[in-house]
């Protein structure tokens, strides 16, 4: 499969556990962001049209890239509800469509520069944070930082 030559390791294989929901979320999409700019421009989106074309092919895909990223995904979230971040745990496929999307639609869609992707992401993870777990505070600032 060319996936496993494009990306040799299982995609989001291993949950972060850097101690806090915001951490996790932010190494994930750090992850997300090298892994769909590491391969040459146009090639994740023909990869994935071949995989929704041949069943089989779709199957394999599934079982080893998605079934990867759920996992992460309810690991990270399982870690959070029991440290108190999330009073209820959101659907995992519905998180990695939050992170993994806009990611995709900035890259394959709009073309947009991958050197604003730290913007980009920076913003996703608030504004995921938001949607999960609303009651979770905000980062601090530094307001120095700002003047």
């Amino acid at each position: 499969m060319i996936f496993d030559v494009l990306l040799p390791d299982q995609f989001l294989a291993v949950a972060p556990d850097l101690g806090s929901l915001r951490a996790d979320l932010a190494a994930i999409l750090a992850e997300i962001a090298d892994s769909l700019t590491l391969p040459p421009q146009g090639t994740v989106p023909g990869l994935l049209a071949d995989v929704h074309a041949d069943p089989a092919l779709g199957d394999r895909f599934n079982e080893k890239y998605l079934g990867a990223q759920l996992q992460t995904l309810t690991e990270v979230l399982d870690r959070a509800t029991a440290r108190g971040e999330l009073t209820t745990r959101p659907d995992p496929a519905t998180l990695n469509a939050l992170l993994v999307g806009p990611v995709f639609a900035w890259l394959f869609l709009l073309s947009e520069s991958p050197g604003q992707l730290p913007t980009l992401t920076a913003t996703l993870l608030d504004a995921t944070l938001a949607l999960i777990s609303p009651d979770l505070p905000a980062p601090e600032t530094n307001p120095a930082a700002n003047s």
